[in-house]
């Protein structure tokens, strides 16, 4: 028998697979996160839109193959009927060819170019699912969605070919992201599980959502119990956790990161630190990323202690 949440999912408004009306201040924006360990490249796809101003795209490239980071960015004005059945912006294409299931997404920039095709594994994930719905500093909704990603790369003239996965977030409305002191956005994908875990510490709360998807069904997590190994620069490393749902199974999640990035420029108030990792959850492998989010006073702070007093393994 299915259970209340999978078919939540199951049901989960077509309408919010495309474009949302939004208030005051309000931010609408899909991550793509791409994940190739066999080549040694991680990044993202990210377009945006804010109610007010022109709309954004993003494609950032980083990884052991490649001497530096790769980006390309373009901003400029979109019609306003324009929607994300067929969204372009400059070099950026991002076509929903079928609501919450298939993604053409295509960079056709100076040093990056992209095709590619997604294919949802389950459907989304949204936060109003949960008890406690979204953080509203955080936005109305946002879903969460694994799948699997066959894509032509060329990065300065290098061309790739990948079979794999992509991980991809949808979220709409506001977005403050200083009222926010910490943060963990963790995916992981396999061939036969997806896993998502979300902590968020704002207002002297921790905010836990997420969900374990496998054999058919998707359930809430109930808790988890975390463990990081940083480098001596405060990027984490590896990220291990202990997950029980709400259906009662637990799951074992472990990942050492093949890539990672900071990103400085995002908010003045926050850095994004991000790993790439390679994962096993209950001994299957695949892959996935884990973004912390740190209080930037706070993270220039404590990371000059962080070989002293931080976890083992730093």
């Amino acid at each position: 028998m299915v259970n209340a949440l999978t078919e939540q999912a199951r049901d989960f408004p077509h309408e919010h697979a495309y474009r949302h009306t939004l208030g005051d201040d309000g931010r609408e924006s899909l991550a793509h996160m791409l994940l190739m360990p066999e080549h040694g490249i991680a990044g993202f796809v990210y377009p945006t839109i804010r109610t007010e101003g022109p709309a954004k795209g993003r494609a950032y490239l980083f990884g052991p193959t490649l001497n530096e980071p790769v980006t390309e960015e373009v901003e400029q004005a979109v019609p306003e009927g324009m929607d994300f059945a067929d969204w372009q912006v400059g070099p950026l294409q991002m076509a929903v060819r079928e609501p919450h299931k298939t993604v053409d997404l295509n960079w056709a920039g100076d040093r990056i170019t992209l095709r590619g095709r997604y294919e949802a594994l389950h459907p989304p994930y949204a936060f109003s699912m949960h008890p406690a719905g979204n953080p509203p500093y955080y936005g109305d909704d946002r879903t969460e969605q694994h799948g699997t990603f066959a894509a032509d790369l060329t990065v300065d003239g290098r061309e790739f070919t990948h079979n794999g996965f992509l991980v991809r977030d949808h979220s709409w409305g506001p977005r403050v992201w200083g009222v926010n002191q910490h943060h963990k956005w963790i995916h992981a994908v396999t061939p036969n599980c997806s896993v998502h875990l979300f902590q968020m510490q704002s207002f002297g709360q921790v905010h836990q959502h997420g969900y374990v998807y496998k054999d058919g069904e998707m359930a809430h997590v109930s808790s988890v119990e975390y463990s990081v190994k940083f480098d001596s620069s405060m990027m984490h490393q590896a990220v291990d956790a202990e997950v029980i749902d709400e259906s009662g199974r637990r799951t074992s999640l472990e990942s050492t990161a093949f890539a990672n990035i900071q990103l400085g420029a995002w908010d003045p108030m926050v850095y994004l630190n991000e790993s790439a990792l390679q994962v096993s959850v209950n001994g299957d492998e695949g892959t996935g990323w884990a973004e912390f989010c740190w209080n930037k006073n706070y993270f220039d702070f404590a990371h000059r202690y962080i070989v002293k007093y931080g976890p083992a393994g730093a």
